[in-house]
Parts: C-alpha cells; structure tokens; sequence
C-alpha cells in the first residue's frame, strides 16, 4: 500500500475504503487492537458512573439508594471487565463488553428520572453518557451515531412522560441536540484516525517487507547468475529476481546492442503492451535514460472524444522503464505495467541497484571466461606448461564462480599464471598482457572464499578426474548437505540460512588445498568437495572431521546462535569406475544413505 493512498484517503471525508480487501484488512486491525482500547473505554465508564453516584448522593441522599447502589454496581462490574482484558487475551464478544455496561447506565439513568422528577444533573449525566458512546474506539461511525439517537430520544421521551415544562423539554431537546452534534464529530474523528493509524502501519509494514525482499534478492543473484554468459538468458533470469520486489502486470525488455535508435522488443509478457507498435522505446526515453542513469515512471493515457467532442484522457496503466548499463554503456532497458498503483521510489530504486548488481556478476563472468580461454590458448601453444603444471592449467578453467559474502586471511583462492623464462630470451611463456590483466581483474577477489556453480565444478572436476586416471592417482569427492536448512529457511529466513551455509563452506575452504581442490554447489542446501590425490580412507577421516566441527558449532545470525549438522556421503576413483559421473552417482547414493540414517554421518559407497 503506496504512501499516495494515504495522501488520498487525506483528501476525501468518505470514511470507507472503497477496496473491500484493505476494509478486511482494517477490520482484523480494530480486533486486534480493541482490546486495550476497550479496557480504557470500560474505565471511563467507571469514573462516569462513580460520578453518577456521587452526584445522586449529594443531591438527593439515601432518598435515591437504588440508583445510588446501581452506579455503583456498574463501576466495579465495568472495572471487573477491564481486570478480565488484562489477564486474558480473548477478543471473543469485544463490542458487548463495552455495550452492555453503556446500556446499563443507561437504564438505571431513566429509572432514576423516572422515580424522581427532571432535574439539572439528569441532562448533564446523560450528556457525558452520550459523548463516551461518542468517543469509543472499538464502534463504528454508523453505530455510534444510532446507539446516540436511541439514548437520546429514550431520554427525551422518559422527561416528557415524566412532566417535564414545555420549556425544560425545549431546552432540554436543544441541548440533547448540541450534544449529539458533538458526538457525531467525535465519532468520525476517532474512526477517521484509526484508519490513518491503520494505513500507516501497513505502509510501514509493506516498505519493510519489501526492503526486506530486495536485500535478499541481491544475495540471491550471485548465485542465480553466476556462470550465466548470454545476455538474453542473464535478462531473463534478471525478471524473476525483479518480480520477488517489484509487482507488476506486464514486462517488455531489449537488448540495445545493434538495433539503432529504435529498438524493437526481445521478450514480452502480459496484455498491457500488446497494443503497442513495435517501437516501445522513444528516442526521448532512451536519451533521459543514458543521461540520469535512472529508471523513469510515468503514466499511460488514452485520448479519447468526451463530451461535444472535446478531447478527454482515460486512465490506462503506470509504467516503469529501468535501464541495463554495462559500466558506462545503456545496453539494455525493462519496462513494467500494472493498472492498481503508481510505482514509488522504492520500486524505481530497487529496480535500478538489482538490474546494475545483475550486470556486475555478468561481467566478471565474462571476465573470468575470457581469462580462462587466454591461459588455455597460452598453454596450448606452449607445451613446457601442459608438461610442468596440469593442474594449473586445470584451475584456471574452474571460473566462472559463484562468490559467498565471506572473507580469510589466507592464501588466495585464485593464482597468479607460471612464470617461466624462455633461453635466451628475457620474456614469460604466458604473455604479459594476459599476465597483467589476471593480477588486475583479480586483485578485489583475492581472499575470496568462492564456491562454484555446479555445473562449473562438475566441469573441472571431469578434467580432475581424467587427470588423475591417466596418472594413477588417488581422488575423492564428497557430496555434503547441510541437515535442516530449508526448515531454518522457512522459519528465520534466508538471510540466517545463508549465514549457517556460509559458516560451514568458510570452515571447509579453511582446510582445504586452495590450488587443487574444488568446492561448488551441489543441490539447495549442499555442496561439494573433490580432493585429488586424497584417497578414501583420507577422505572419510577428513569428512569425520568436518561432521564433528558443525555438530560442535554456533553460528551467529540475525536472529541469534543456530546449530547445524551435516550429511556426507563419499565416493573415490577406483579401477572399476567407469567414469566421473558413476563416482558422483556412488557418492549421492551415499549422501541418500546417510539422510536416511538420521543425517549427521558420514557414509561411504565403494
């Protein structure tokens, strides 16, 4: 709910929301919060009725015991209800609590008037009754308003039963009404600022919320997008994430690479930009787009003949149009429509910072894909490396990666290329531009715990595994899941999930060899760890240990310390391995068993 509505509900004297949907809402709101409100309402009604009976003690005496005893009887029933409010959270018949104590009063009121004659203090009593109906918070304007023309008419009508002079029943009447005016207004004040209250608190509420969301899709996006190296796959992808933050009814995007001023439209979804030509994107909105860097909002009307043809504008859609840049290039634009509310600056700020989080993930994947081909073309042509560094050549082929938000102190999960002198010749075997460009790109990553996608780590991990059967060397791969992260997920979040996976992957990458070993996604609440030359018996121990930490862990959150247990299952390279998918299916039946086996255990599959 945008903060303009609360601007327009300022501007109207209509009481109602005209959406049944936020009237519901508003509803469950005055349950919730009319229990204490009822309870400060009952204790007004406790001071008015000890006033009553003062006043009908003071006056009369013990000539007027009966209702002297029965305001009495109301104050302590009334402060009885109130002591119910307090130690009790039921909200069941809220309305009859306050009702029926009101109604009461009023009663023992015209008896009183009725055993005696009318008197001053009669229309003063009933003109504090009338103003409390006035004032209460859990009635509506409607019920308010008759409750007070019942108890008004009912007294007028008891006085004049009861041979009031014309001229007490006309002044009287004219006093009722003065009070009754005066009840009418504090009852469509009192409403009138519950429903502010009300629009305030689920604004507050739906800003939060959404934040919320949009911190948690820019975690999110590194690991939908890493290794992602198409630009109209990234902005499809790119959409989803936008949806999680950003509600809308139709979307139109462009890739603008080679299409001249007037693109044309790469992807559509919904109805509310069928009726558009194919030139989506004006020369002026791209222009205003390069130029602030910024999305644009705006509103879609229809122009259409009104009354003696004169010219009328029929409200269609909102629209918002969000530029891709690619560092200072405008290579892309999204545009969204929906017909239920204006987008906000909320929308236009997430938007932007999710479209340029995107870009920068593609980039560096990019980046990192042409590093790799560099050095495999380097290595290629030279065959003093292919010879002296294998495994290097391998590691450099692991990127692109997926980055988790933690740091170390230790040795740089990436590697600077070997260096090697030629005879003679004072130049590296790797040229130096390729050289120059790993040490730059790089330098911001060093430190960097990365864990790659899966389909990346099955990449290297292939080229790992051929090297170690042409060699005869021993390798092992463990499949690892982190036992009840998806029920942490649902429970505390995904940012106190994130934080327990990320505490486990920074332990393991700790303890691994950051130049030979692979660590990458393997499932939603997994990963995996390929060990060369580590052969299974090494394998269990080391998976044992890892076990043995987490169970013994805290891991701080958002929302406090959690405790988590993992599931292992191992496999390794054997002779009669068929290939490197046989051992990863040995190791995910083993992972299975271990699940199976009330999780947090280490299981082998030979």
């Amino acid at each position: 709910m945008p903060v303009e509505k609360i601007n327009r509900y300022k501007k109207t004297m209509k009481i109602g929301f005209c959406n049944d949907v936020i009237e519901q809402k508003f509803q469950k709101f005055q349950v919730n919060r009319g229990r204490s409100t009822a309870s400060y309402s009952l204790v007004a009604l406790a001071v008015i009725n000890f006033t009553f009976a003062f006043l009908e003690f003071w006056i009369l005496g013990l000539n007027s015991s009966i209702p002297f005893y029965s305001y009495l009887f109301i104050s302590v029933l009334s402060l009885g209800i109130v002591l119910f409010s307090v130690v009790s959270i039921n909200t069941s018949a809220l309305k009859l609590r306050i009702i029926v104590p009101g109604v009461l009063t009023l009663l023992v009121l015209i008896w009183a008037l009725y055993l005696q004659n009318y008197r001053l203090y009669h229309a003063i009593e009933i003109t504090l009754l009338v103003i409390w109906i006035g004032s209460l918070n859990v009635l509506s304007f409607r019920l308010s308003s008759l409750l007070s023309f019942i108890v008004l008419t009912a007294f007028i009508t008891t006085a004049y039963l009861k041979g009031a002079t014309d001229t007490n029943i006309i002044a009287l009447t004219v006093l009722m009404i003065a009070a009754y005016c005066l009840t009418l207004y504090l009852s469509y004040m009192a409403e009138r600022f519950r429903r502010m209250m009300f629009l305030t608190n689920e604004t507050l509420t739906e800003v939060y919320d959404r934040q919320e969301n949009w911190a948690y899709t820019l975690i999110d996006l590194d690991m939908s997008l890493s290794g992602i190296l198409d630009f109209k796959k990234l902005t499809g992808r790119l959409m989803e994430h936008i949806k999680t933050v950003i509600e809308y009814d139709s979307y139109v995007l462009t890739s603008l690479d080679g299409k001249g001023p007037k693109p044309a439209a790469d992807e559509m979804e919904g109805t509310l930009f069928e009726q558009e030509d194919n030139t989506l994107w004006s020369d002026d909105l791209i222009t205003r787009l390069s130029q602030t860097r910024q999305a644009s909002v705006s509103a879609q009307f229809e122009i259409v003949k009104g009354l003696f043809g004169k010219d009328k504008k029929n409200f269609q859609h909102y629209r918002l149009d969000i530029p891709i840049f690619n560092e200072s290039n405008l290579v892309g634009v999204v545009s969204l429509r929906r017909k239920g509310q204006a987008f906000d600056d909320l929308d236009m700020t997430a938007s932007v910072s999710i479209a340029t989080q995107a870009m920068m993930i593609f980039n560096r994947t990019s980046k990192a894909s042409l590093m790799s081909v560099g050095l495999q073309q380097a290595t290629r042509s030279n065959p003093i490396i292919q010879k002296a560094e294998p495994v290097k050549n391998e590691k450099e082929s692991s990127s692109p990666s997926t980055d988790i938000d933690l740091t170390v102190n230790q040795t740089s999960l990436y590697t600077e290329p070997p260096v090697k002198k030629s005879v003679g010749r004072d130049e590296t075997v790797v040229p130096s531009a390729v050289v120059k460009k790993i040490k730059q790109d790089t330098e911001t990553a060093r430190k960097t715990i990365t864990l790659l996608s899966r389909e990346n780590a099955e990449h290297v991990s292939m080229d790992r595994y051929r090297t170690a059967a042409v060699e005869n060397e021993p390798l092992s791969l463990l499949l690892v899941e982190v036992d009840g992260l998806s029920s942490l997920r649902e429970k505390e979040g995904d940012q106190a999930a994130y934080k327990v996976f990320a505490g486990v992957v920074k332990h393991v990458f700790s303890k691994t060899n950051k130049d030979s070993d692979v660590l990458g996604r393997y499932g939603q609440n997994g990963f995996s760890v390929l060990l060369p030359r580590v052969d299974m018996n090494a394998a269990e121990k080391f998976a044992e240990s890892l076990r043995e930490f987490t169970e013994a862990a805290n891991f701080q959150t958002p929302y406090g310390v959690k405790k988590a247990t993992l599931s292992i299952g191992v496999a390794a390279i054997t002779d009669e391995t068929g290939n490197h998918e046989s051992m990863v299916k040995r190791a995910d039946m083993a992972l299975f068993v271990a699940k199976k086996n009330g999780r947090n255990c280490v299981k082998v599959r030979l």
